[in-house]
């Protein structure tokens, strides 16, 4: 009792503040924000004028909480580090220097490369083990190449249309598909590229990466299966939003259209957020432990000693 009381003191030791390292912390803090304060401000502008990338206010908070759910990896605290920090290092800078001698817009991409240096640098591998999960899921703060925008939001924008033509039509409402415009009887309704579904499919690809990260117990071929849900989902909940568009524009207006359209977002969330729910129930139900090989202990329970009587 006494060596755990003495080993729980020594760990919270460990983390008590030290003047020198907060203000050492503090300097390259600093340092890094002066330096990347243009990819800051890239990522700000990004997350809040396009409707797709809204979440990545929250991927940095998550990312830290991340950092502190895994922290018992690191106890006690590794005092060895790595020398792959170095090239890590040397790939952030070169990075940079891409950046600023090709006119490229890929600093923010240096980012990856030093965090990963700087979990090698504090902690060796142990310390990587632990940051891994944060700085993978920081690409989701990152807004995707342009070319693979492209190539994602047209096909994206015709399963969408196709599949929304699908259930209106099956609802008895007459509807036509041309091209990515949905001819009503009453109006048409334009799938334009920003209804293509990408911004769904990053939002449920960082939740359901998320959640699997939490379920640190959990079978990986489940956790797998959590994060490729994610587009299945995603085109599920588009379609739904289209669908139900195109309903209110034939059976009540456009102005209905238009006050749905301005929160279809949340709803579709929520929708989301149901289906994964019930993904899980299903798996949980279909999928049952298997029973314990312990062996059976027998309890001897009194019973009626002889001669007693009924």
């Amino acid at each position: 009792m006494a060596e755990a009381n003495q080993m729980t003191t020594l760990e919270s030791k460990r983390w008590e503040a030290n003047p020198v390292v907060l203000c050492a912390g503090a300097a390259l803090l600093v340092v890094f924000g002066w330096t990347y304060r243009d990819a800051a401000i890239y990522f700000l502008k990004t997350w809040w004028h396009q409707a797709e990338y809204g979440h990545g206010f929250f991927v940095p908070i998550f990312s830290l909480f991340l950092l502190w759910h895994r922290r018992s990896m690191v106890t006690p605290f590794p005092t060895n580090w790595s020398w792959w920090a170095l090239p890590m290092f040397a790939l952030s800078a070169l990075i940079r220097w891409a950046t600023v001698y090709f006119n490229y817009s890929i600093d923010h991409y240096s980012l990856f490369p030093l965090f990963v240096g700087l979990a090698l640098l504090v902690g060796g591998w142990r310390g990587l083990h632990c940051a891994w999960q944060s700085i993978v899921f920081l690409i989701f703060m990152v807004p995707l190449p342009g070319f693979l925008a492209i190539a994602l939001g047209h096909p994206l924008q015709v399963i969408a249309t196709k599949g929304s033509i699908y259930v209106v039509q099956t609802l008895g409402i007459a509807a036509v598909a041309q091209g990515t415009v949905i001819q009503l009887a009453a109006d048409k309704l334009d799938v334009q590229e920003a209804c293509s579904g990408i911004s769904m499919l990053m939002l449920f690809f960082a939740v359901c990466v998320g959640w699997a990260f939490l379920l640190d117990k959990t079978p990986l071929w489940e956790r797998l299966l959590i994060v490729v849900s994610a587009i299945p989902i995603a085109i599920i909940s588009n379609v739904a939003r289209i669908a139900v568009a195109a309903i209110l524009v034939e059976w009540v207006g456009t102005w209905a259209e238009h006050l749905f359209h301005d929160k279809a977002g949340w709803v579709m969330m929520i929708l989301a957020m149901g289906l994964l729910w019930a993904e899980m129930t299903l798996i949980s139900k279909l999928l049952l432990a298997p029973p314990s090989e312990a062996p059976l202990i027998l309890v001897d329970t009194p019973g009626p000693m002889r001669g007693d009587t009924a």
